[in-house]
């Protein structure tokens, strides 16, 4: 820009942002802002170029975008993984006058209808919604009809496929922001190396210098400490005084549900009063246990992983790893939470040999078997297209009849559409929907409704408790209405106040964008590439691991490895901190946990008497390890069997190793023994369809199913 056109911009730039203080102080409360927040409210307004915001846990991140966000005409629209954050900043800002809102899959007809009316009139000023939400045509279209002013991206390196928590829907982000012509993007995170970094920066056109705000991660109030300990029984009782001596709340984290239940069974005779969360206890005594532990002076509260996201508690004193971390990047977000409020806290984590094969089995578990994989791309590649042009599938019985975990299957998907464009998401659909009657007189509507379509309902539904059951899929196949057409008649029942109406089965759609591999050739080559990556992303997992280990016991201060892990590597003054364990003993730790490279053959021999199945070494070496998956549980032998876990001290892949021996004496044979199971309504084999492409079986899919007898 020339000296003129500078000096023309600067009364405007200095307008906007005092505008920006006025809405800080009279809507937020603040008298100024703090770390860099000014300067990237500055780089969005006056310079209207993207920005990367990476600040601590707790650092301030959502006033760079709410404070822009009333600023601006037009919408503010923030991507959020979680629906309980979402609704927590919502709240907030409501209470401010802030017209916000979220939009998901909780809200009821009324309520979302009214947020959509709010949005397309402009009165909407921050709207909310998951990366999944981008899936959805209605949505996509109604964006189109809004002038989007800045798209806010939080927890943004989960769109890193090599970062510690990628999401495949992360990756449709970029291409959403550039469809809708978005004005700026904003991407936010607590936790990125420069690798994740680089690669948001690369995905959003933001400068890597100009357009990146870092905040150290270093805490000067923070005392880092690790110890070894040989159980869980050991780590406790070397807790209990620490935890009597607190000066204010502590969290202490595990790594399973029942580790949490168990420690704070252990610490209760001791005089502490621990309060358990994780994701398997009932949602309204998460968020009791959330609101008596932000409301405690001295509260504890022995959590997975899933406590921590939206906990805003400044006065937090200890944070403890009864287990390690499985990335930096976690501990990083987990320790940041203690001692926000600059006083000084204590963070202690425990190393134990026994920890790290369960850890390493989470890293490896991802991984299925390379035929399993190539077997679903032949019914992908092979299924019939629906009126339409796309394709569907239900992911959970997939998941199920080829051994590929949820979120692996995800990814597949993904990759499907991103790296090799050939599908593209649209909006997904329910098969199954379960009627009851709302009132006897609208009962009989629905049994008067004599029209063609009516009666097609009604042939194909069947009785289920007090109701009834009718698969859309099935309907679709045996009558000639579109699935579509029938789930909207069935919806109408439902506005008309006749029926109340409960959807299951979703089933995800695409679009052709280009013709799939077909031939063997090409579908083997693809599952080659495909499952490469698998590999890649697995060892990189297993290296994340490593470096937690290397972090907790190698010569070094650990809040100066910390630091120069995330880039920062100047913000510890002379690279040692003066109070964490080595800067206090002067050493690391002597810690190596190897793992046997040699299987026991007799182990081996057990492992196989148990499972008859000699197609898949890595099926067998997962049961070895202790990885379950969904075909192990099907078969019953994951973690109710007493083999389960028993060779978790060998190299995961020298059990595969071992294995594929096994296997290959057998010629990779599946076993030929059924288990009879009981199967639901919804999970009956049906016909191949003429104009509706949903059976469940591709090609190889009926070979499959009986492999197991699992469905």
């Amino acid at each position: 820009m020339s000296p003129e056109g500078l000096l023309s911009a600067l009364p405007l730039g200095l307008h906007i942002m005092e505008e920006a203080h006025r809405i800080l102080k009279k809507t937020f409360g603040f008298s100024s802002f703090r770390l860099q927040q000014e300067a990237v409210i500055h780089r969005l307004l006056v310079e209207n170029e993207n920005a990367l915001v990476l600040f601590p846990t707790g650092g301030g991140k959502s006033l760079t975008y709410q404070v822009p966000a009333l600023c601006m005409e037009g919408l503010t629209l923030v991507i959020s993984p979680l629906i309980a954050l979402m609704k927590d900043q919502v709240d907030a800002l409501v209470r401010r006058g802030v017209k916000a809102a979220n939009l998901d899959s909780t809200l009821t007809a009324d309520r979302a209808a009214w947020v959509k009316g709010e949005v397309l009139s402009g009165a909407m000023k921050i709207l909310y919604v998951a990366p999944e939400r981008l899936n959805n045509e209605s949505f996509i279209t109604m964006m189109k009809r809004v002038k989007i002013s800045l798209l806010a991206v939080d927890e943004s390196h989960c769109i890193s496929q090599w970062g510690a928590s990628f999401r495949p829907e992360y990756l449709k982000i970029a291409r959403f922001a550039e469809e809708m012509d978005v004005e700026r993007v904003l991407c936010l995170t607590a936790t990125a190396t420069k690798g994740v970094s680089d690669d948001i920066c690369k995905s959003f056109y933001i400068n890597p210098v100009a357009g990146v705000f870092r905040t150290p991660v270093y805490r000067p109030n923070l005392s880092f400490r690790v110890e070894i300990a040989r159980t869980l029984d050991e780590k406790l009782d070397r807790l209990i005084p620490v935890l009597k001596s607190r000066t204010g709340p502590a969290i202490v984290y595990v790594t399973l549900q029942k580790h949490a239940q168990e420690a704070a069974d252990h610490l209760r005779p001791h005089g502490l009063e621990p309060m358990v969360y994780h994701a398997g206890l009932p949602p309204e005594e998460r968020e009791r246990v959330q609101y008596e532990f932000m409301d405690s002076e001295k509260g504890i509260v022995c959590a997975t992983i899933a406590f921590g996201m939206g906990i805003d508690k400044a006065d937090i004193r200890q944070v403890i790893h009864l287990h390690m971390p499985k990335t930096l990047e976690n501990y990083s977000q987990e320790v940041g939470r203690a001692g926000r409020d600059g006083l000084e806290s204590t963070c202690i984590m425990f190393l134990s040999a026994a920890d790290i094969p369960v850890l390493e089995g989470f890293a490896r578990g991802d991984t299925c078997a390379r035929k399993d994989l190539e077997i679903w791309l032949q019914e992908v590649a092979l299924r019939q297209r629906a009126v339409d042009g796309t394709i569907d599938f239900n992911h959970y019985e997939q998941s199920r009849l080829y051994d590929i975990r949820q979120n692996v299957l995800n990814l597949c998907y993904a990759q499907l559409e991103l790296d090799y464009s050939y599908i593209r998401a649209v909006t997904p659909f329910y098969s199954i929907y379960d009627i009851t009657a709302r009132t006897p007189a609208g009962w009989n509507k629905v049994l008067a409704d004599n029209s063609p379509i009516g009666k097609a309902i009604r042939n194909q539904w069947t009785l289920k408790g007090t109701g009834h059951s009718v698969d859309m899929v099935l309907t679709a196949q045996c009558s000639k209405f579109d699935r579509a057409e029938l789930a909207k008649h069935v919806t109408g029942w439902e506005l008309d106040g006749h029926i109340s109406c409960k959807p299951s089965g979703v089933r995800a759609r695409y679009m052709i964008n280009n013709p799939l591999p077909t031939s063997t050739d090409e579908i083997k080559s693809l599952a080659d590439k495909m499952f490469q990556r698998m590999l890649d992303r697995e060892e990189e997992a297993v290296q994340k691991l490593r470096q937690v280990t290397h972090f907790a016991t190698n010569d070094d201060c650990l809040a100066h490895a910390l630091a120069s892990y995330f880039g920062d590597e100047d913000a510890v003054d002379g690279g040692m901190c003066g109070k964490c364990c080595f800067c206090t003993s002067g050493a690391g730790l002597e810690f190596n946990p190897l793992a046997e490279a040699s299987p026991d053959p007799r182990q081996i021999q057990a492992i196989l008497g148990a499972c008859p199945e000699r197609d898949d070494p890595r099926l067998l070496a997962r049961m070895a390890f202790g990885i379950t998956s969904p075909r192990l549980t099907a078969g019953r032998w994951s973690t109710s069997h007493p083999l389960f876990g028993s060779m978790v001290s060998v190299d995961f892949n020298a059990l595969v190793a071992a294995f594929d021996a096994e296997c290959k004496k057998a010629g990779y044979a599946k076993n030929a023994v059924k288990t009879a199971v009981k199967r639901t309504y919804s999970q009956a084999s049906y016909p191949a369809r003429s104009n509706y492409g949903s059976s469940t079986r591709g090609r190889g899919g009926s070979s499959k199913r009986a492999r197991g007898g699992k469905y």
